[in-house]
């Protein structure tokens, strides 16, 4: 039998490994990817992502305008951070979807071996002195309520593969994002909120 953890690893497994998860500061999107000018279907994100109060809560609104949710859709995802190859962690957001439905997601990165001119959203090209990325794993967490004026959470846990296979060679996860996905089969206009995204290592 395994002996338990102390407190202290206990505390430092369950750190939020995000920044801003919560929205908070002078700047309250500093550390969130809300512009795609190198994805046609995003291009125009960076506009409809701001940032709120909703029920006392910060968080980041996505108001979307007429006819994007039915297509495209809009999006938010979380800054890139390290990732450790076989290592279990728990993704959590919190939402109120509100006009729409979401689909969320903790994704994994590692450096393309073959990048291409135009990225996609599998793809990122070089920015911020990272190197360009292509997406290697995927955990998607439970759908939140549709249409839902309520905040509600949704959590899940997953493994990281120690390797993953790209281009024909094993390569190693080396980065992960939370991303938040908003869409519905409507032409109307909306809104949806998130907020406390958090990602911590479990074991």
């Amino acid at each position: 039998m395994e002996p338990p953890l102390s407190l202290a690893l206990l505390a430092a497994l369950l750190v939020n490994l995000l920044p801003n998860g919560g929205f908070t500061g002078k700047d309250p999107l500093q550390g969130w990817r809300i512009a795609f000018p190198y994805e046609p279907w995003y291009a125009e994100n960076g506009g409809y992502v701001k940032a709120a109060q909703m029920e006392g809560r910060a968080c980041a609104l996505l108001d979307l305008p007429p006819g994007v949710a039915g297509n495209q859709g809009g999006k938010i995802e979380s800054a890139f951070v390290k990732a450790e190859p076989g290592a279990t962690y728990r993704a959590r957001i919190d939402c109120m979807t509100n006009d729409f439905n979401a689909k969320l997601f903790a994704e994994a990165w590692t450096t393309d071996p073959k990048p291409v001119a135009a990225p996609d959203k599998l793809r990122v090209p070089a920015q911020g002195g990272m190197p360009p990325l292509v997406m290697c794993y995927r955990a998607q967490l439970p759908d939140p309520p549709g249409k839902s004026k309520q905040w509600s959470t949704v959590s899940r846990e997953f493994t990281l593969p120690e390797t993953v296979r790209v281009a024909g060679r094993e390569q190693q996860p080396e980065y992960l994002s939370l991303k938040a996905v908003v869409y519905a089969a409507t032409p109307n206009g909306g809104k949806s909120y998130f907020t406390n995204f958090q990602l911590s290592r479990i074991k």
